[in-house]
């Protein structure tokens, strides 16, 4: 049987979800018919400004804030790109301080990349390091803090292995001290792409200023995202152009994806409380059927604070190229972590460095479950990953 008759579990969810009926049927109307640019003044291009408007007002509701605080991107790249450069750039503008950055050991690519153009353009960058569960630590986080501190990235929850950070805490550490240091710094930004589906994205009960968000982990079109901003909260531009998203971020926005984006964040947060539920399920009896199978198998992540959709799995001695392959012929589709940390080339997870796990980072893979994972998905699944295990281990 060829791999394009056999029957395909997908459990790499944390990297890329289906469209889901609904929000591609609502993006259709964005087609040949209403294409117009909404920057134009005849009633066209009037109507689908205005349909950009009221999209823009669901999307500040369902992350409470105001509706000027929504930013268009092109992705979640684009808008933790947009959060540490547009800060840095807005405060280098203001202020005559060598501007510093405070970015966990276990941030996503896109803003550890950002964090060192920082470095590149002359600022300063300390990295807060994490706990054998990936765990970020108040009390170090305190003391990092620096009067020229302009902001603090640490994502919601890693895409790697699940843990969920403390935001709220750190958010009241942080708004403590600008209080304290009658300052409007330092800014808390938090990528939260993997948990609209799971968890509250409300900037205020999250204690957060900046919050990046991605609609093609919650089952709508690649290529759209937002940077969510507090009232309040200036930004410099990255992307030169025309004056759109309120001078913040140039382009013509592309009503299709914004319509889709828009309803896949609200059916995400609506369902957030049963497919938690479902999924945490499904990763308990993998994580409990691999312990069983697999004895020497090493689990990464909070047990107490995760994500209910993601197991990291690390089994000391094989290859994760290796096994990967192997499942991809069996039918398994899994992954090694972040889809942006590599290019085709695998070497080494450096989240689990991160963990103090360094002669496990290439022996970890990554499994992750959604919302068409069912219950024979998981079993066969975790089935065939032990039997493999069982051969390269042997």
């Amino acid at each position: 049987m060829s791999w394009f008759e056999q029957k395909r579990i997908f459990l790499d969810y944390a990297s890329a979800t289906p469209v889901l009926p609904e929000v591609k049927q609502v993006m259709e109307k964005y087609g040949s018919k209403v294409f117009y640019n909404p920057s134009a003044i005849y009633k066209e291009g009037l109507f689908v400004k205005k349909d950009i408007e009221q999209y823009r007002t669901r999307v500040a509701r369902a992350l409470g804030v105001a509706q000027q605080g929504i930013v268009f991107t092109s992705g979640g790249t684009e808008s933790d790109n947009l959060a540490v450069l547009g800060t840095f750039e807005t405060l280098r503008e203001s202020q005559n301080k060598k501007p510093h950055i405070i970015i966990s050991s276990i941030e996503h690519p896109s803003v550890i990349a950002s964090a060192k153009e920082v470095v590149r353009r002359g600022g300063e960058m300390s990295i807060l390091k994490v706990n054998e569960e990936g765990v970020v630590s108040i009390e170090a986080l305190s003391k990092l803090i620096k009067r020229n501190t302009f902001l603090i990235s640490i994502g919601l929850a890693n895409n790697e292995i699940g843990t969920i950070q403390p935001i709220p805490k750190i958010g009241r550490l942080v708004r403590e001290y600008r209080k304290t240091h009658k300052s409007i710094y330092p800014y808390l930004h938090t990528d939260a792409s993997q948990t609209p589906s799971f968890l509250s994205t409300n900037l205020e009960s999250l204690q957060t200023d900046l919050m990046t968000l991605d609609a093609s982990k919650i089952y709508g079109p690649k290529g759209v995202g937002v940077l969510a901003l507090r009232a309040g909260v200036k930004i410099h531009p990255t992307i030169f152009g025309g004056d759109q998203e309120g001078g913040r971020r140039a382009g013509t926005p592309n009503s299709a994806l914004i319509a889709g984006f828009t309803l896949a964040l609200e059916l995400a947060q609506k369902n957030k409380e049963k497919e938690s539920s479902r999924l945490e399920s499904f990763r308990k009896y993998f994580i409990e059927t691999i312990k069983k199978n697999v004895p020497k198998a090493i689990f990464n992540g909070s047990i107490s604070s995760h994500l209910p959709n993601i197991v990291s799995v690390s089994v000391p001695g094989i290859m994760s190229e290796f096994v990967l392959l192997k499942l991809d012929r069996e039918g398994v589709l899994a992954s090694v972590g972040s889809a942006c940390s590599f290019d085709g080339k695998i070497s080494g997870s450096s989240v689990i460095r991160a963990l103090g796990k360094t002669e496990l980072s290439e022996s970890t893979l990554r499994f992750s479950f959604g919302r068409f994972t069912n219950e024979n998905d998981v079993r066969q699944a975790v089935k065939i990953f032990c039997r493999l295990i069982g051969v390269v281990v042997k």
